[in-house]
Order: C-alpha cells, then structure tokens, then sequence
C-alpha cells in the first residue's frame, strides 16, 4: 500500500471534505485542510487539536489563481479536488449571474487548481494522484436542478480527459460520485432557488411539489462513511478506481435507468419529484 507523504483537500471545512480530512490524517498522512474560509481555518485547528490529530490548515479559494499557486508550493502527492458550491432551479428561469458563478467554482476553479497542482506534480517527477469529487448529479439529471447537473457533467468530461492524459505520465486520476449524503450542502442548494423564484414563475404551479420533494432530502441522504472509505481507497490503493459510485446502492439505480429510452426516463424522475 503505497503512503503518500502530504495531502491537500479543498473544500474542507466541514461535510465530506473535513470528515475526509480527518481519517487520513488519522491513518498517518500528512494532510492540509483547505478552506476558502477565514473562521474555519481556526475552526479547524481548534477540533484538530480537541481531538488529538495531527492537521495542517490553510485557506485556499479556488477561484483566485494566486492563492492556487501559493498551495501549489507545498508539493503534495495527493490533491483531493473537493470545493463546490451548489445552485438549483429551472433552467428557463434561473439567473444567469448564478450559473456564472457556480461555474466559477465548480468548473473553472477545479480546472485550473488541477492544472497548476499537475504540472507541479510533473516537475517533481514523482508521479501524484488527483481525487476529484463529482456527484451522482454527474451522471443523472433531475427537474430543477439543471445548474448543478452542468458543472458536474462537466468535471465528469473534463476528467476523464485528465484520466487519459496524465495517467500515461504516471498521476492517477478519479472520479468520486457521492449519491444524497448527509452533509447540510444538498439542503442548501436546494433552498437557492428560493431565494429568487418568482410567485410568477412559469413554474408556480410545481413549487408546492418542489418544496416536498426538498423537505425529505434530510430523510433520504446517508452519512459520510462510504465517501470517506472511497477517498482512502483512491488515496492508497496501488490501483485506484477510476470512479467511486457512493453509497454503492447509487451504482444500480444508473445502471437501470441507463437501459430506459430517454422519455421514459423522463417520465420517471419527473414523478420522483411529484411533478
């Protein structure tokens, strides 16, 4: 089992990045929490210290190419793309603003925090892994969504590039793809449309239907456990999976709905929502 002498995760200031986080430290790598935060680096450190585990903490915003560059210069072996912000609504409707935002974040923040942290990673000729945290999200698409659903089809697509051009030169890349998990994140995304949508909105009608659907996410999501074990496995295993599918239960629910004529799919995930 190979031991990976630093690791840098983003996004981790709370949910499945600091949880992550905390079990490698716990099994003995080097680790560096990185949050865009000011309040959580001290956060952080205050529970790292509590509870006895060693944890090294930085503030990192993906969407700054200086502070990219700036965490680029610890040389770590393992990057654990992370950072996401979410946002839901229609398509029609949602603020373009918004979209532009999450892309920023979610899109072009990974990318270019991937393509500094590889090539440095190429410079030192040691080889390196890349763990980036898709979603289930990234496979499916469901009514209302739409904005979440773009940005992660598009680091699907975009790493199964990095896949096929960087593994020739010795850095591992997967995909991990979290299904509904227990985090507080999905609920927050779930409430942005709220935040703007209008009482006049083409899609009035459906907003009682969204708001119940909304209300049971807590219900429906599952700890972080089987997220965690996916990142250990990718992080240590002589052969990483290409892509993690969590929980596993996840896996036969794309299997099976790949196999349905697109309509039909449509017509499923539509009344999974009461629509």
């Amino acid at each position: 089992m190979p031991r990976f002498k630093r690791i840098l995760i983003t996004g981790a200031g709370s949910g499945i990045g600091l949880d992550t986080a905390f079990a490698l430290a716990r099994r003995g790598h080097e680790v560096i929490a990185a949050t865009y935060k000011e309040n959580e680096v001290t956060q952080i450190k205050k529970l790292a210290e509590e509870e006895g585990v060693h944890l090294k903490v930085t503030k990192l915003d993906i969407t700054q190419e200086a502070e990219i560059r700036r965490a680029a210069k610890l040389e770590v072996d393992v990057l654990i793309n992370n950072a996401a912000i979410g946002e839901s609504g229609p398509m029609l409707e949602v603020p373009y603003e918004r979209v532009q935002r999450l892309f920023e974040t979610n899109v072009f923040g990974t990318l270019r925090t991937t393509q500094i942290f590889a090539d440095a990673m190429l410079k030192r000729k040691k080889g390196g892994r890349i763990i980036t945290v898709s979603s289930v999200a990234g496979r499916l698409v469901i009514p209302f969504l739409g904005p979440y659903h773009m940005s992660k089809f598009a680091l699907e697509a975009g790493f199964d590039a990095f896949r096929m051009e960087l593994e020739p030169e010795g850095i591992w890349i997967s995909l991990i793809e979290p299904g509904l998990i227990y985090t507080g994140f999905n609920e927050r995304m779930a409430d942005t449309k709220y935040e703007w949508l209008s009482a006049e909105s083409l899609y009035k009608k459906n907003i009682p239907a969204m708001r119940h659907h909304d209300s049971t996410l807590t219900l429906r999501s599952h700890g972080t456990d089987s997220v965690v074990k996916a990142m250990i496995h990718a992080v240590e295993s002589n052969k990483p999976k290409t892509r993690y599918v969590r929980p596993r239960s996840y896996k036969r629910v794309l299997l099976a709905l790949s196999f349905l004529p697109t309509r039909l799919r449509d017509k499923i995930l539509r009344r999974s929502l009461g629509l």
